[in-house]
């Protein structure tokens, strides 16, 4: 078989056989230890940001085992509302329920109409495809629910019996929304106090950049303080305005600065490609029908043009890492460090797999 064909997907993911690339052993506590050291942090070796193989790593040991920021609780304000996330290959999505909570499940379509995943859908870039509620198709717009119930739009994520369907756990975080693919997950730490959402939407923005570097990159600050799942900084913005951060492992950013929090939630779409899924916060006073839309327009504006300054580096980082001679140590921030010292610590905890029979074997014999 072909180097080629190898990356780009061809041999499914086999978690008891390892993550190995470009001569690597992914999982070694050793390919992390020169980027952990703290008297000169840099980034974790390319293959962090560029190889299917660490991809799937993560998939393992962080989207399936953390709590992840997946949206606006406003985004979803009616009974039947429903709001799709892919973490990983698993799709996912949270559902307002009549008595105003939230419920969490696995989509119906999995895989979509697919009986087994194509090639083209495993190569590490979430696909173009109709099947919305595949868990490597790219996700859809928040599903408003009709005047009689689910539309027949959500069938690929209901199917005829979603009381059925793999529980996650979910939990109204402030104005957000996080879930957990484990239904018996402990609580996320706590939320920050006197937030709401200042608009009932998300804006969408895409970067040519492994989430990695994104959310180092939008986390740009001194550390002062941290918790068992955030870190918190303080910074400045473009503007020269000061800002506090915070980083909630893995894929949460919140930066406020002119009385107002951005909330930044990313989510890797390829190998070096992340969506970011931004809301604006505020103090509860702020959330009135007087905010005009002109001033509502003025925030968007400026935090969007916040975000893009600080997403530049990143981009810049992921084009130099791509480079087959990229081998140089680059420097990372104070965010950055944390995160990579997080995700090995996550590395090294996740279960051993033990279960070494494949589900059933491709045309060639090999387990899938």
């Amino acid at each position: 078989m072909s180097l080629a064909a190898a990356t780009a997907g061809f041999v499914p993911d086999r978690p008891d056989l390892g993550h190995h690339a470009e001569g690597l052993d992914l999982a070694d506590p050793a390919f992390f230890a020169d980027s952990l050291d703290p008297r000169a942090p840099r980034l974790l070796p390319p293959a962090a940001y560029r190889a299917l193989a660490f991809a799937e790593l993560e998939d393992d040991a962080v989207w399936t085992r953390s709590w992840l920021a997946i949206g606006l609780g406003a985004e979803i304000p009616a009974t039947d509302d429903l709001l799709p996330f892919t973490a990983g290959h698993h799709g996912l999505h949270v559902q307002r329920t009549a008595e105003g909570g939230l419920v969490g499940r696995f989509n119906k379509a999995q895989h979509g109409g697919c009986r087994a995943v194509p090639l083209q859908c495993r190569t590490g870039t979430k696909t173009r495809c109709s099947f919305t509620a595949c868990g490597y198709s790219r996700d859809g717009a928040v599903l408003p629910a009709g005047l009689e119930g689910p539309t027949p739009a959500m069938h690929q994520y209901l199917g005829l019996r979603p009381e059925r369907l793999l529980p996650v756990a979910v939990r109204a975080w402030g104005p957000m929304v996080r879930i957990n693919l484990d239904p018996e997950a402990a609580p996320p730490e706590a939320a920050p106090e006197g937030l709401v959402a200042l608009a009932g939407e998300t804006r969408r923005a895409e970067y040519a950049a492994n989430w990695k570097l994104a959310a180092q990159a939008l986390a740009e600050g001194d550390r002062f303080a941290q918790a068992p799942e955030s870190l918190h900084l303080t910074g400045r913005l473009a503007t020269g305005e000061a800002a506090s951060l915070a980083l909630h492992f893995p894929n949460l950013v919140l930066i406020e600065a002119r009385g107002e929090t951005c909330a930044v939630m990313l989510q890797p779409t390829a190998l070096g490609q992340t969506l970011l899924r931004i809301g604006l916060l505020g103090p509860q006073g702020r959330a009135t029908p007087d905010l005009e839309v002109s001033l509502l327009e003025a925030s968007w504006d400026a935090w969007l043009a916040e975000i893009a300054a600080r997403m530049a580096p990143a981009v810049a980082a992921q084009a130099a890492l791509s480079r087959p001679d990229a081998d140089e140590a680059v420097p990372t921030n104070a965010a950055g460090l944390w995160l990579q010292a997080n995700l090995a610590a996550r590395v090294r905890a996740r279960p051993a797999a033990t279960d070494t029979q494949p589900l059933y074997a491709t045309a060639q014999g090999r387990g899938c």
